[in-house]
Order: structure tokens, then C-alpha cells, then sequence
């Protein structure tokens, strides 16, 4: 219990805390007796972790012969707090004795990914090691923000599991249970040559380094499809329009192989064409048509055309990645005027926070308006599937009839499924240039203006990367001096701990200049062709950056104080609000502004400014599992600081018994000599940080390492 007076920060749960590692005494023991279970039933009834007693459960019935009881008290466990190795090993054990090979396979990826234990499958059968489960494994052992590559698994009756960096191409991804159709890894090809993209993917997919040299600034196009074997039926209503994806699978080879042909025939069309390979065709369909060919094909999701009442004709999202509010917001006119011409007339959120600290989590919140430790996507090191209980921002907008696409974006958020509502992904692993991505959704519309379209944009122009493993821009390095100029450093640490230096600063100011000058194109195009009641377009960043900060600290304002901006249907004009808000908070925003059917159970809240119930603090943490635990909790004029000198488990959990807590003025954020110990302060912050912190804090609480068999 918390005491009431608000004098010490955080109370351990002692009785539970002691009658946890005194079943995990037990438990190492194998003494699963009549003891074990009054001892369990003793440890629930003290408000001990309900994942924690699960899993103690699953051990329990595992030992004593109940596989299949095991298998759902351990499920349950992995629902609640899925990044915990004695989860997968009583699953791994309990999948394999009822059977259930492939799962049980999943669950040892998972454990070798958390702990370097070895995949053993010496007493598997050879058949249930098919290759729809070696791609699933191959997915357990990839980094979840890079999509398409992977760490592909592969099996020989000799070797056992053998795995190498490879990726997904010309193929399918491994569809989960939450989705209704797999996404097909193609080629972005764009009046391209035929074949050329889809070859070069051919023959690098294999290769050594492809991750790093080949596919890091690839660029693919994944999209939602189904396999036509050669033939393919699309009925269509009286008066219904839409525009359909088609991708061919035939490589084309000079003297040897021709590109593939498609036979079209409706009522009013009898004739032959050319199929692009790994890449998508599109044909606009008045009338039920079928097509034909001598070889199979892949048929995407129809594009609905004709506008509906309820919907915008656009809604645009743009994340400008890494983009500080801190940095920008005092002289937005002065380093953005084309974005800040454009929002004049719009709604600007001076006061938003970022929930975290870099984009992986970041994402995710924008997405299912969800803290990380609530959607679980808080490990970049490995997937966890997003359950499928929670609902996408992209999904709810399907679901509402709109056309569906991220026309440029990183990889990320398909292994997991918090990007699992965009029926087409264009994607690269670092390469997004804003000036690339204002022309394909120029293209985009231009082909369909009739459409109903909610569009992803995901560039990266300003972000800070640590050299050398990214080139700084070439009009950076020709324009700086020659001290600045060699001011990278040499052993750079991740992009959230970059250092001032000239450099960095220089290609900062840089990137967000040539973003802005190609949103000022963008944004001329949608004055000229959309009324402002026709569209929303909706301006963010994921997180901040360090690189202008002499101390900095992994949830201070540069990191996490971050850009949000909208304009258009419902958008009060001309308006800059101070109330706090938070990344969180984009998701139940749009929704309530398309209208939306239901209330999702998220985090965010909608801002006041826009008829809501606003929030009091905004919620900045930093929940990296190996690093210390930061968070930063902000009302209008103060800010509690909280961290951990013990790192964050791999559940991400981390003790908070012993967790340093200071209040500060805002404007003096975790500074010596101004913390203010003041009892109406800590009864404000102390209640509210704490409710954040549930599902956080581990009650001291950590399971012995898993020792190999």
C-alpha cells in the first residue's frame, strides 16, 4: 500500500514480494506439491502479478500432467506481459506434449532471442517442421522495425536450426491469426524498367550483408493480397467503380523468359497486355471483368472510388520523425515557413509530449493511442504481436471505407501489427526522403481523386543519425568549414545519446529545411485541388532530438517535447494552444474528428481545444529494457523526474522501491537546486505517476535466468 501522507514515493508489495520467491524456491526445486498451490492461492490473494502467478500455475500443471490447462494459464500470462522466458519455456514444454510442434517452435525462438538458449529439435518430427513454421520462427528472430528483413531459419534433419540474415521477397509475409490477409514483399517500381527492381531483389536476397549494404535503403512495396492461379473473377455492383492491384510473378530474361501477359475481358474489354513482375498494376473496373493468364498472379485489395458523406475525400497523417517542438516551435515561421503558412490556418499543440524517447514505441502510441507498457510494443529487439483486441487508428479507418496506404515509411509495425490497417505499404529501412514521398502521393491522387483516401507519411529528412554508418548530406559537407566539418564522432552512440557537434546541428537544420520546402509542394497541391472541409491533414513527430542539449537526458524537453499540428474538417482556424497533450492523444483525436463509430479503450484523451476532457500532465518515459528507467511527468508549471539505477527487465518492468523521485520547476527540469519538496506537489504528481506506473513496476520481483537443458 502507498502512504497517504504522499512522504515516500513508492511501498513494495512485501507479503506478496516474499510469497513470490518462495514459490520460485519451490518451483526450482520441482516440489510442486499440495504446499505449492496453498502457497499460490496465498500469493493471489495479496494482489501479487496476476502474469507472475500464471506462469507459476502453468509450471504447476506442466509438472503435474495437465499440459493442456498449462498451455492456458501460460497463454494468459503471455497476454498480459509476453517478454518473459519462463512463458515460453512451460509453453515451449506444453505446445510440444500436446503436439503442437510449430507453436512450441515459436516459443523456443522467443527464449533463444531472449536468452541465447539453442532451438532444439532433435525429438521433433520432421514433418512438423514445415516451412510455414521455419517463416514464422524467422519472425520471432527478426527486429520488429525492419520489416521486410529477417533472420531467416531454416532446417536440416542433420544440423537442426541453422539461421542466417536474409529477408522476405517475392513472397508472403507470415500471416497471423490477426490478420485477414497476408501482405506479398514486392518491389516500389515506379516507371521503372520491367523487371529490373524484382531482379536485383532476387539475386541479393541471399546474399551476405544484405541487411546492412543491400536492403537498407531498398524500397519495397508490400501490399494485402491472395494468389490467382492464373485466373481471377472480380464481380461488380451496378454503377460500382473501383481501381484494382494486380501484381505479376514472372521474371522476365533477355532471349530466354518474356514478361508475362494478362488477358482482360469484361463487356465492354477483350484484350491482351503486359504484367509488371513484384510490383503493382493497377486497372480502374466500371463492369465485372475477369482476367487470365497462362501463369498466377496476385490480386490486392479493390480501391473503392466514389466519395461518401461520412468520410473526408483525405485524410493525410504526416510524422516528420524526430522533429523537437522544443527546438522548432520559437522560430517555426523562420526554419519551416511553408508548413508554418500552411498551419496558420489551422490548429497548433505548443505543448505536446512525446510518450517515448525514440520511434519504435513512439509509433506504436500514435497508432492505438496506447502507452507502451499497455500495448506491449516497447521492444525493439523483438516482436510481440499486438492483440488483436486493440484497434489501429488504420484499421478503424478501413473499417470506415477509406482507402488505405503508407506511401513512404520505415518497416516497421507489420511483425507486430501496429500498421496492420494499411492494405499498402511502401517502405525502406532509412531512406525517406520527403521531396520522394510528395511526389507518389501527388501521383497517388492524381490517379485516384475519386477515391476516398487516408494516407501514412513517415519522413526522416531531419533525424540525426550517428556516423558512420550514415552519410551526412552532401550540402552539408560542402558547406561547413573545415572544423565543423570534421566534428562527427568517431564513436558515435545511438541517435537518442548523439552529442552537439557542428555537423550534426548543420544536417539537422538542413533536413528540416528540405522537408519543409517538399511539404510546401505538397501542401500547395492539396489547396488547389481540395476544399479545407474536404480534407485533414494531421503534422506530428515521434520524439525529439539530443543533439542541441549539453546534458542530456533521455526524457528532457529536446527528446520529448514534440511537433503536433492539423488542418481542416473540424479544425478551429488560426489557433495555438497551450493545454498539454501527448502523442497518445493523436488517435482518439482523429478518431472523434472522422467520426469514428465506438469508443476505443485507449490512453490518450481528447484535447479540450477540441470539445474533450483534455489532460492535467503529460507522460514521458524512457522503458529501453537493459537501461535505467526514466520518466518525466509534466503539469503546466512543474515536472516530476523519476529514475532507476537498476535497469528495465526484458518485461519491461524495472523495481521502483528504490527509484530517485524529484519535483522541478518546468523550466528548470532535473537541475541540482531546484527540486521542491512540497507536500501539495507530491499530492498532485505522486497519485497520477503512480497510476501511470502500474503494469511497470515489477514489486521487486524477477524470475532466476533460464538454465539450458
Amino acid at each position: 500500500m502507498m502512504s497517504d501522507d504522499f512522504s515516500t514515493f513508492w511501498h513494495n508489495n512485501e507479503r506478496a514480494s516474499a510469497l513470490f520467491y518462495d514459490l520460485l524456491a519451490r518451483a526450482e526445486q520441482d516440489a510442486y506439491d499440495d504446499d505449492f498451490l496453498m502457497q499460490l492461492a496465498a500469493y493471489r490473494e495479496a494482489g501479487g502479478d496476476a502474469a507472475h502467478a500464471d506462469i507459476f500455475a502453468a509450471q504447476y500443471l506442466l509438472t503435474n500432467g495437465d499440459a493442456e490447462n498449462a498451455v492456458i494459464c501460460a497463454e494468459r500470462a503471455f497476454r498480459l506481459r509476453p517478454l518473459q522466458a519462463p512463458i515460453f519455456e512451460v509453453l515451449a514444454r506444453a505446445c510440444k506434449a500436446l503436439g503442437r510442434y510449430a507453436d512450441a517452435l515459436l516459443m523456443q525462438g522467443y527464449t533463444n532471442r531472449l536468452t541465447d538458449v539453442p532451438i532444439a529439435v532433435d525429438d521433433y518430427p520432421h514433418e512438423a517442421i514445415t516451412q510455414e513454421a521455419l517463416d514464422r520462427l524467422s519472425v520471432v528472430l527478426s527486429h520488429p522495425s525492419f520489416v521486410p528483413l529477417a533472420t531467416r531459419a531454416s532446417y536440416d534433419p542433420e544440423a537442426g536450426i541453422t539461421t542466417m540474415d536474409g529477408l522476405f521477397a517475392g513472397e508472403f509475409l507470415p500471416a497471423s491469426q490477426n490478420h485477414h490477409c497476408a501482405y506479398y514483399v514486392g518491389v516500389h517500381a515506379e516507371q521503372g524498367q520491367q523487371g529490373d527492381k524484382a531482379w536485383q531483389l532476387k539475386n541479393i536476397r541471399d546474399a551476405q550483408g544484405v541487411g546492412y549494404f543491400a536492403a537498407g535503403d531498398f524500397v519495397f512495396d508490400l501490399m494485402r493480397a491472395q494468389r490467382a492461379p492464373g485466373a481471377a473473377h472480380i464481380e461488380l455492383a451496378p454503377g460500382q467503380e473501383v481501381v484494382l492491384p494486380i501484381i505479376g510473378t514472372v521474371l522476365p530474361a533477355v532471349g530466354v523468359c518474356q514478361p508475362q501477359q494478362i488477358h482482360v475481358r469484361s463487356a465492354s474489354v477483350d484484350e491482351p497486355g503486359w504484367l509488371n513482375v513484384a510490383t503493382p498494376n493497377f486497372y480502374r473496373l466500371r463492369e465485372t471483368t475477369d482476367f487470365s493468364s497462362d501463369h498466377a498472379f496476385l490480386v490486392g485489395p479493390p480501391i473503392q472510388i466514389g466519395h461518401h458523406p461520412r468520410r473526408r475525400r483525405l485524410v493525410l497523417n504526416i510524422l516528420v520523425d524526430a522533429l523537437p517542438w522544443e527546438i522548432v516551435g520559437s522560430c517555426f515561421a523562420e526554419m519551416m515557413p511553408q508548413t508554418a503558412r500552411f498551419f496558420a490556418r489551422g490548429l497548433i499543440f505548443n505543448q505536446q509530449f512525446s510518450a517515448s524517447e525514440y520511434t519504435y514505441p513512439s509509433l506504436a502510441t500514435i497508432e492505438t493511442g496506447l502507452y507502451p507498457h499497455h500495448s506491449k510494443m516497447f521492444h525493439d529487439k523483438i516482436p510481440v504481436a499486438l492483440s488483436p483486441d486493440i484497434a489501429t487508428i488504420s484499421e478503424r479507418a478501413r473499417d470506415h471505407g477509406y482507402a488505405t496506404a503508407q506511401l513512404m515509411g520505415f518497416g516497421m509495425g507489420l511483425y507486430d501489427g501496429c500498421m496492420r490497417g494499411y492494405d499498402r505499404l511502401i517502405a525502406a529501412m532509412y531512406r525517406t526522403p520527403a521531396y520522394e514521398g510528395t511526389e507518389r502521393i501527388i501521383r497517388h491522387l492524381d490517379g485516384m481523386p475519386d477515391a476516398d483516401h487516408f494516407i501514412y507519411f513517415h519522413t526522416a529528412d531531419a533525424h540525426p543519425w550517428p556516423a558512420p554508418l550514415f552519410q551526412q548530406a552532401a550540402t552539408v559537407q560542402a558547406s561547413l568549414p573545415l572544423a565543423a566539418r570534421m566534428t562527427d564522432e568517431i564513436h558515435a552512440p545511438h541517435s537518442p545519446y548523439l552529442r552537439p557537434s557542428p555537423i550534426n546541428q548543420a544536417s539537422f537544420r538542413y533536413g528540416v529545411r528540405s522537408t519543409d520546402r517538399a511539404l510546401g509542394t505538397l501542401f500547395s497541391y492539396l489547396e488547389e485541388h481540395y476544399a479545407p472541409e474536404e480534407y485533414l491533414v494531421n503534422l506530428y513527430s515521434d520524439h525529439g532530438v539530443s543533439i542541441f542539449s549539453p546534458t542530456p537526458y533521455i526524457v528532457d524537453s529536446p527528446l520529448t517535447h514534440t511537433a503536433w499540428m492539423m488542418r481542416g474538417a473540424g479544425i478551429p482556424e488560426g489557433v495555438i494552444t497551450e493545454e498539454l497533450t501527448s502523442t497518445a492523444d493523436i488517435h482518439p483525436t482523429i478518431a472523434h474528428l472522422l467520426g469514428f463509430p465506438g469508443d476505443a479503450d485507449v490512453d490518450g484523451v481528447l484535447p479540450r481545444v477540441l470539445g474533450g476532457s483534455g489532460r492535467d500532465v503529460s507522460f514521458s518515459n524512457s522503458l529501453y529494457p537493459g537501461k535505467p528507467y526514466f520518466l518525466a511527468v509534466r503539469s503546466a508549471s512543474h515536472t516530476l523526474c523519476l529514475e532507476t539505477e537498476e535497469p528495465v527487465h526484458t518485461d519491461g518492468t524495472v523495481d521502483l522501491a528504490r527509484a530517485n523521485v524529484a519535483i522541478y520547476p518546468r523550466e528548470h527540469e532535473r537541475e541540482r537546486g531546484y527540486e521542491i519538496d512540497d507536500p501539495a506537489l507530491r499530492a498532485f504528481f505522486y497519485p497520477r505517476a503512480r497510476d501511470f506506473l502500474r503494469g511497470i513496476a515489477s514489486n521487486g520481483e524477477t524470475f532466476s535466468p533460464l538454465k539450458e537443458s
